[in-house]
């Protein structure tokens, strides 16, 4: 097995994600500063009946964060949508939100599309695209994101923006996601340096070497879906493995009583369980519990906890972890973390 010192790092990761992973602090305090440039007008307090944002992959999992920050404090629904057919309960008292780093992805051009023949407020996210092109050929408003990297390795411009507009618009007047951004973007730097050091302690690299060879298989509260589903991204696309997640306390009716069969493939996943205080007591204990039951029929059970005091700060103490953790598992699988290959022949099929 490839070890994960300098050199092999090097070797395998010739487009340096080392480098957009290094720079994850940075980009979510520029990406504030972007979101923050925006002027909406005619949208101060008022709040919409719904708030829909639209996002595949790397662009739709900042809608998913975007929810578990703010999805308790915003006084109304957020709803992140994947796909191309939109929900009826889209009209001219939504506020839809369009993310798409290209600005080419299919299923964004399509819903936003229809949110703007259905009469909504729009906001764009974008680097270009079709999706800028739609923007300024309806005047709508617009947050431009610095173009040219993967967008799964653009999370902060992908998030920060919007929180921000977010902020701005005062639909909580107690909302003060400013200081916990100060609280994000300093925790990230340390682990920034953290995950870089060649020490056996470096908690992504110990991550990747229990995962190695194993299937990935990651547990969180419901209110951590978002980070799970991040994970679970990663591993697929930096690590290039097959990765899967559930959700306490659904997982507990149900996937619990699958840890039986086949008892060969058990005996090679590992499951990675997120924990934060976020959860309910009910939910800690009953993964408490769930880990000692299924214990014996897996490969291996980590606990991975978050850093941080704030809300913000901890979401993305864990995406940081799982990310770092997903690149050197390419690492070991001796891969580029860079190219999604079969992605890109997907769309190239879809489009021919």
């Amino acid at each position: 097995m490839t070890t994960l010192n300098p050199a092999q790092i090097k070797q395998h990761d010739s487009e340096d994600m080392l480098e957009l992973l290094s720079s994850f602090s940075g980009q979510c305090k520029h990406g504030w500063e972007i979101g923050e440039a925006l002027k909406l007008e005619g949208y101060d307090n008022q709040i919409p009946n719904n708030l829909v944002i639209a996002g595949m992959g790397g662009s739709g999992i900042g809608g998913d964060l975007v929810k578990a920050v703010v999805g308790g404090q915003v006084p109304c629904p957020i709803i992140v949508h994947r796909g191309y057919t939109l929900p009826a309960f889209v009209t001219s008292q939504t506020l839809f939100i369009a993310v798409s780093y290209s600005g080419n992805t299919e299923e964004t051009l399509l819903s936003v599309e229809q949110a703007f023949a259905q009469g909504a407020n729009i906001l764009v996210v974008t680097s270009g695209g079709k999706l800028k092109a739609f923007a300024d050929t309806h005047s709508l408003p617009c947050v431009m994101i610095p173009p040219g990297q993967p967008p799964r390795a653009s999370l902060g411009y992908l998030l920060m923006p919007i929180l921000s507009v977010f902020a701005g618009l005062g639909f909580d007047p107690h909302l003060d996601l400013r200081s916990d951004l100060e609280e994000a973007v300093a925790l990230l730097a340390k682990l920034e340096e953290d995950f870089q050091r060649d020490v056996p302690e470096n908690q992504p690299k110990q991550l990747a070497q229990a995962l190695y060879g194993k299937l990935p298989i990651i547990y969180a509260p419901q209110e951590l879906e978002a980070i799970a589903m991040r994970w679970k991204g990663q591993m697929n696309e930096n690590g290039k493995s097959l990765a899967y997640y559930s959700v306490y306390p659904e997982m507990n009716h149900n996937e619990i009583e699958g840890w039986k069969h086949p008892s060969t493939l058990t005996q090679q996943c590992h499951v990675i369980q997120l924990r934060d205080l976020i959860a309910p007591s009910q939910t800690q204990r009953r993964m408490d519990i769930t880990a000692k039951l299924i214990q014996p029929h897996t490969g291996g059970i980590t606990q991975v906890d978050s850093v941080g005091s704030s809300l913000l700060a901890r979401l993305l103490s864990l995406v940081a972890i799982g990310d770092w953790a997903s690149f050197y598992l390419a690492i070991l699988y001796e891969q580029n973390p860079t190219p999604v290959r079969r992605i890109e022949e997907l769309k190239r099929r879809l489009e021919a």
